[in-house]
């Protein structure tokens, strides 16, 4: 009967190199989720005190009858206030493209935004990018994915918001 090896040890030096980082990788994550677990049995806590607090100054106090608010997230931009801002660090690039990276950075800089906020911001940037290219015509998109530069179209004069789609 035939023996299949479908589990071998690595034993190319790449595979070495590419399992040292996966299980880097694995014990950051590891790390970040007994942190997590840590912040909510901490909470927990805290809340089994509230409860007794409660209790203490309303005997009739249940728990369960009073619903958990919905954490609500955080508005960092007004309505329509990224695109301007998006628009207006391609203006001042004066033509030269830009990546997704350094229109972040010039929103944070404009905004006094901490560069914790960068990531966050990243993907936003990104998908206001794409709407501005696919439904307002505004952009150009030179080159792909992590490459992909992007600037302002050589037509594109006064505001974008007045036009139609």
């Amino acid at each position: 009967m035939p023996r299949h090896h479908f589990a071998r040890p690595c034993t190319v030096k790449t595979n070495q190199y590419a399992a040292a980082a996966l299980k880097d990788r694995r014990a950051t994550m590891a790390g970040e989720i007994q942190q997590f677990k840590d912040g909510i049995r901490h909470r927990e806590a805290q809340l089994a005190h509230l409860d007794a607090t409660l209790r203490i100054l309303d005997p009739e106090y249940r728990a369960d009858t009073i619903a958990p608010k919905r954490l609500r997230r955080v508005k960092l931009f007004g309505q329509g206030e990224l695109n301007r801002l998006i628009i207006d660090s391609l203006r001042r690039a004066d033509g030269k493209p830009l990546s997704v990276p350094q229109i972040a950075d010039a929103i944070i800089a404009s905004k006094g935004y901490g560069h914790e906020a960068k990531h966050a911001l990243i993907r936003r940037v990104r998908a206001n990018l794409s709407y501005l290219l696919r439904h307002r015509g505004a952009v150009d998109k030179i080159g792909n994915r992590l490459s992909a530069r992007w600037r302002l179209r050589p037509d594109t004069v006064g505001p974008l918001w007045d036009r139609t789609e």
